[in-house]
């Protein structure tokens, strides 16, 4: 047990915050052994268990969702477009809100603006189509204005038959924070876990390694064009996985140390 102990200490410390020699040398009474193949990249599983270890002796997510520290002028105020197809979102996406509250945009980067300045909670934007696929111009918005999705609904375009567009329902990220739904799904619904992945450390082998120890199931992963915020030579991935009856405490700890790189686009049910 106690040299059990050492190394989850020793695994939770923060690299960006500690050089090498101090990292290892908070484990210098431990099995090094043990802890070298943990810290190898074919030691992923060794890690996983220890993350999970982790977990259970200092837990640190739940599924309560944070209630919002938002003042109460602010809190449920939706911003977006107006027009016939957004208005059928709002009505459903206004669902997932306590006492919504719609605020016309004229753009949807005023409805982003909305939410960075304060005005509003949420703000709506159209995700993807069964036409063009993910809407990567509302993907650079999502990240410019440091969005978090809550809530997917998918509505059917009448001028076109078969076409589907799904909008989002997102706000403010808040720092340092891991994102909540605004509620659990019932039991066997999806609870989706969206994020970008870059970088090849984890490798996204490594990262699907990841969710399948912790339950999760993929959904899909798309290549999406390279962006200014992450660099032009970059291709990064979006990937969302199906976090619902898997072990999302584990995973999270493996994202938060594994994989800082990676941004979480949120944690989100289907209304």
């Amino acid at each position: 047990p106690d040299t059990v102990d050492s190394i989850l200490l020793s695994l939770q410390g923060t690299p960006e915050e500690e050089s090498a020699p101090s990292f290892l040398s908070r484990a210098a009474a431990v099995n090094r052994e043990a802890l070298s193949r943990m810290t190898a990249p074919e030691g992923l599983y060794d890690r996983l268990v220890l993350y999970a270890m982790m977990e259970e002796r200092m837990p640190s997510v739940t599924d309560t969702p944070i209630p919002s520290p938002l003042p109460a002028t602010v809190r449920g105020r939706i911003a977006y477009m107006p027009a016939a197809f957004a208005d059928k979102a709002y009505l459903r996406l206004s669902t997932a809100v306590q006492s919504p509250r719609a605020a016309a945009a004229p753009s949807f980067v005023d409805a982003c603006e909305e939410v960075r300045s304060g005005l509003c909670e949420f703000c709506i934007l159209p995700l993807e189509n069964t036409h063009s696929g993910k809407l990567t111009a509302f993907t650079r918005l999502i990240l410019r204005y440091n969005l978090q999705i809550q809530a997917v609904c998918d509505l059917e375009n009448g001028a076109a038959e078969g076409q589907i567009t799904r909008f989002a329902l997102l706000r403010a990220a808040r720092e340092g924070d891991f994102p909540s739904p605004l509620r659990i799904p019932p039991h066997g619904e999806p609870l989706y876990l969206e994020l970008i992945h870059r970088g090849t450390s984890p490798s996204l082998t490594e990262l699907l390694s990841a969710a399948e120890f912790c339950g999760i199931r993929l959904c899909r992963v798309d290549t999406l064009p390279p962006f200014e915020e992450y660099g032009e030579d970059t291709l990064p991935l979006s990937c969302v996985l199906d976090v619902a009856g898997g072990d999302l405490a584990t995973f999270r700890r493996f994202l938060y140390l594994e994989a800082s790189e990676d941004t979480v686009m949120g944690l989100y049910g289907s209304v």
